[in-house]
């Protein structure tokens, strides 16, 4: 039974000096995270560079997690491209690969062009054609457009639509999905680590935020806390980890991510060009923030 819930890693797509993919550093960051205990992992979404991907390269990368992986571990991929043919196509080739469900990202490049109908029609296509469940993807930092809340309210109806991940961090905007639909069909994971707590006080089930590539475990301790009505607990983690939150997303994103992962003993690569990798006096900025970070929840526990 698909069930989304709990803290899922974005996984990052390690790449080399040549922009080759170590898909053996893919493989050991992926150990590191069951090992943490996280509830299912996302592969070539936007922290996996997907927008930088070949299609064989994303094919390749869902194979080697679903072979890496227990076959009771979640697997999602992010599947969505700008036309709906291309974006069930892969959704198909996706679900022929193991995935247990979808994440896709609303199309923007026609910005206005992209109505309340045109969204609804194309959402409703890759439901009825995929095998497996798809995950509406709101991610307006990257898109240019945040999706109506009623909009993914009567996409909810859809017995295929089964959840959302939204990245935009607007609390309201989760909490009225939330009130609006059946928890039992349908399920709202937050986007944005900055607002983890108080997305999942208003009914997000956990969320697939960037921070939990490199900090895994104070991820699962703050989900854990709310889920164990211990909001005293969370409250204190989220106000901890806010910095590091901020600065793997906000600030200095892909380049961040990695940096941050390297410093907590994974092997995330390089970025693929023409993103850069950090600047010497970013990385020691990054590693201050971690070393508090990592200080303050070891006094916590």
């Amino acid at each position: 039974m698909f069930d989304l819930k709990g803290i899922i890693p974005p996984l990052v797509t390690p790449f080399d000096e040549t922009g080759g993919i170590r898909y053996d550093y893919f493989e050991r960051n992926m150990d590191r995270y069951l090992e943490a205990g996280v509830e299912g992992y996302l592969v070539i979404g936007s922290n996996g560079e997907s927008v930088y991907l070949e299609h064989s390269e994303k094919l390749k990368l869902i194979e080697t997690a679903r072979k890496r992986l227990p076959s009771s571990v979640m697997l999602l991929a992010g599947t969505g491209v700008e036309s709906t043919q291309a974006t069930i196509e892969l959704t198909k080739e996706a679900a022929d690969r193991g995935v247990d469900a979808v994440l896709v990202k609303n199309p923007f490049y026609f910005k206005n062009q992209m109505t309340f109908d045109v969204y609804f029609s194309h959402y409703t296509a890759v439901a009825e054609a995929s095998p497996v469940p798809v995950v509406i993807y709101n991610v307006p930092a990257f898109t240019g457009i945040s999706l109506d809340s009623s909009l993914v309210i009567e996409l909810a109806k859809h017995p295929n639509l089964r959840g959302m991940k939204d990245s935009s961090g607007n609390v309201k905007l989760i909490s009225e999905v939330v009130w609006n639909t059946d928890p039992r069909k349908f399920s709202v994971l937050a986007g944005a680590a900055p607002t983890l707590f108080p997305s999942m006080v208003v009914g997000a089930r956990g969320g697939i935020v960037a921070l939990a590539c490199a900090a895994p475990k104070a991820m699962m301790a703050l989900y854990r806390a709310v889920v164990t009505g211990d909001h005293k607990t969370a409250d204190i983690i989220q106000r901890i980890i806010a910095p590091a939150a901020g600065a793997v997303t906000e600030k200095l994103g892909i380049a961040g991510l990695k940096g941050a992962m390297e410093l907590e003993g994974f092997q995330p690569g390089l970025p693929r060009r023409p993103l850069l990798p950090l600047k010497q006096a970013q990385r020691e900025n990054l590693e201050q923030i971690f070393r508090r970070m990592n200080s303050e929840l070891a006094e916590l526990s």
